[in-house]
């Protein structure tokens, strides 16, 4: 429960595990009714670091949660006693703040009025999330070029159902789910979070999610202009 004169707060927890460590990870998350959204990706690190780590594939599952900061201040130690990200070649997590978010299905929304504070000194850019059913990311792209972003970048990945986790033969279906990753000029952030949320319908529950976090430094992108 938060005090009064608390700020509130999300946060993002991102993993990225070798194989074994992504399942327990899963398992864990399953067991704990918690939404997530898991990803492939291959590492970029050379071949005799990885043997000499016992780690015999670059293969890597990148998973993400949104959390309020208390929930994940608690699940952070809970789930890295399960897969022991301190012993090596187990995997990585880290963890950014969160400026807005709409999470109907969990109840979690927060401001930018709310994360003032937050935000870095001198900073030029924020990154957009949006996590949709397959399918729908190129929508949401669309809705953020209306509002001024120059484009998006889609990736596809699989979500947990959390709480309302559907099952066919009692087995859990895991849907198949799409991000959308925008970067922004922190001027006209707040515009495109507004026009996808309100377009995509994003504070009804089963539509989405949308997230975004402060990008402190950046080489190679080109300003979009304000509208």
């Amino acid at each position: 429960m938060r005090a009064n004169n608390e700020t509130p707060a999300a946060r993002i927890l991102t993993f990225v595990l070798l194989h074994d460590s992504s399942i327990a990870a899963a398992k864990f998350i399953r067991k704990m009714q918690v939404s997530s959204t898991t990803l492939m990706a291959r590492g970029s690190i050379s071949s005799n670091l990885l043997n000499a780590l016992g780690i015999i594939s670059d293969r890597r599952e990148v998973i993400k949660l949104l959390m309020s900061r208390s929930d994940a201040e608690e699940f952070l130690p809970l789930i890295n006693s399960k897969i022991r990200l301190q012993d090596p070649g187990n995997g990585i997590v880290y963890v950014s703040e969160v400026l807005a978010c709409v999470d109907a299905d969990n109840d979690l929304k927060l401001g930018f009025e709310d994360t003032i504070d937050l935000v870095p000194e001198g900073a030029m850019y924020n990154k957009i999330t949006v996590i949709v059913d397959r399918g729908s990311a190129e929508r949401i792209v669309e809705i953020a070029k209306e509002a001024g972003a120059r484009g998006g970048t889609i990736m596809r990945g699989k979500g947990s159902a959390g709480k309302d986790a559907q099952k066919i033969f009692g087995i859990e279906i895991e849907p198949e789910k799409e991000l959308a990753v925008i970067i922004t000029p922190v001027g006209i952030t707040r515009k495109v979070f507004d026009a996808i949320v309100k377009e995509a319908e994003l504070e009804l529950p089963g539509k989405g999610i949308i997230f975004v976090e402060p990008i402190v430094d950046a080489i190679g992108l080109v300003d979009s202009p304000e509208a």
